[in-house]
């Protein structure tokens, strides 16, 4: 498997940030503390998402999260975008945060009506402001449909607020945004040690927001470290990570950049299931890391190596260099993970293909050859920083059909047919030198040819029996002068 367990300098420190930075749950199971929502109210929250607005699903979810919430839960809510047009600075606390939040929260909510900017950055320093007014640890969670509008950077005042000291987690949801690079969302989660979540709909949201607001379970008891490389560079991959009921409870990706790569995600302790797709890479083959255990107060790395390896594939024909089309997809699957051609060229023949570390199935169909002859070589096993040599050797020989009346070149349709009766070559001979006789190349065996010559009444088709040897040239040449 490619992974590793490592506790350096550098991961202790992430330790400490993603999981000791954590707010703890409550005796009743939501995060203790003040309990802040960042709800998104810019304009696009009039965009549909199933049979209703993105603003009504949020206002209807948001109204069943606060009847969910114990008694004791300083929840607050905080919106931005909802009193006017393209103002940055248009972001209100609606709902301080203490006792009676989940009591006001439905009234305020339902009052909102989107209009203005999405100032994302702000509304978070607004929001840990409001967290930090009892001295406690605070969780804030940010639910939007959309990227910062207001030049603001979201992760570098995450950051920035953690570096100061202030105690707080916060975890963002992405509403319908699987079209942007939410890398900068992704990001910010990442730094306040927290979950970056995608909701593609209002039951997502619903999901999302018990998940990170009224968890039984605390999130961030424990974290799970995952880096992705190509040939030793940061690469950008997803992530999803599954709990032993095979449930996902977690996801994201690494993106490029050291500041998501490797991927933090604060867990509670338990076993997990890990898979790690690679993104932009041609045929990438996803790794699995299963029964990943992570142990309360720990952090466990795998790194998932997705370096690049060649399959380098010969092909020749009767001991020669051979022009072939070549297929190579990922074993047992019909997608493509490369293609090429041979040609007869010691410069591309062997024909070399860089891919991912997998087992591969490689389909060579001869260019040269009648009747579309090809050959699987199958579970052809590429390494990383390795090179696999693959090779197959075609054997074929020559049949030469010419059609002539005495001395003269016919013209005459030929079709030949393999010994079970199979079509598999036909052309004419004209009547020039260059083309009668018909040459073709085949596999080895009996064939039958019928020769039908165009535009002599008085001729009929002939049929004629040959067998073609490998490395030879067979010739029959049918005379319609004789009977």
């Amino acid at each position: 498997m490619y992974y590793r367990v490592m506790f350096t300098a550098a991961a202790r420190f992430l330790l400490v940030l993603a999981v000791c930075a954590l707010a703890p749950a409550s005796a009743s199971g939501a995060p203790a503390g003040n309990l802040v929502l960042i709800l998104d109210a810019s304009g696009s929250m009039w965009g549909r998402i199933g049979s209703e607005t993105k603003i009504e699903a949020a206002r209807r979810v948001v109204r069943e999260l606060a009847g969910k919430l114990p008694d004791e839960a300083r929840l607050g809510l905080i919106a931005y975008g909802h009193r006017q047009k393209g103002d940055c600075g248009d972001i209100e606390t609606l709902v301080p945060p203490g006792p009676a939040g989940a009591a006001m929260i439905p009234r305020r909510v339902d009052q909102l009506t989107p209009l203005g900017m999405t100032p994302i950055t702000e509304s978070f320093r607004q929001a840990v402001r409001e967290t930090q007014r009892s001295g406690v640890p605070g969780t804030i969670v940010l639910v939007t449909d959309g990227l910062e509008t207001c030049k603001g950077n979201p992760c570098a005042a995450v950051r920035e607020a953690k570096r100061s000291g202030v105690d707080f987690v916060l975890h963002v949801v992405g509403f319908d945004v699987a079209k942007e690079d939410v890398s900068s969302l992704e990001c910010a989660a990442q730094a306040g040690g927290g979950l970056y979540i995608p909701a593609e709909s209002a039951a997502d949201l619903s999901a999302a927001l018990d998940q990170t607001m009224t968890a039984k379970s605390p999130v961030g008891e424990a974290a799970l470290s995952v880096k992705s490389v190509v040939d030793g560079e940061l690469h950008d991959a997803a992530v999803e990570v599954f709990n032993a009921a095979g449930k996902r409870i977690a996801g994201g990706r690494t993106y490029g950049r050291p500041e998501t790569n490797p991927r933090l995600f604060p867990l509670g302790a338990g076993t997990y299931d890990v898979v790690v797709r690679p993104l932009h890479v041609q045929g990438g083959v996803e790794l699995r890391f299963a029964g990943v255990t992570v142990e309360a107060g720990k952090m466990v790395e795998k790194v998932a190596d997705f370096s690049t390896g060649e399959l380098s594939v010969l092909v020749t024909r009767n001991g020669d260099l051979s022009d072939a089309a070549i297929r190579v997809r990922p074993a047992g699957a019909q997608t493509q993970a490369a293609a090429g051609r041979s040609y007869r060229s010691a410069k591309s023949n062997p024909k070399v293909f860089r891919l991912p570390p997998g087992s591969y199935d490689v389909t060579i169909g001869s260019v040269e050859m009648a009747g579309g002859i090809e050959r699987t070589l199958r579970n052809q096993v590429v390494k990383s920083n390795e090179r696999t040599e693959a090779e197959l050797a075609f054997e074929s020989g020559t049949l030469k059909i010419g059609a002539v009346l005495g001395a003269e070149l016919v013209d005459a349709t030929t079709n030949v047919t393999d010994s079970a009766g199979k079509a598999v070559a036909g052309g004419r001979t004209y009547t020039h030198s260059k083309s009668n006789p018909k040459t073709y190349e085949l596999l080895p065996g009996n064939y039958e040819v019928v020769v039908s010559p165009v535009r002599l009444p008085n001729a009929a088709r002939r049929t004629v029996s040959v067998q073609v040897t490998a490395g030879a040239t067979t010739m029959e040449t049918v005379d319609f002068a004789q009977p």
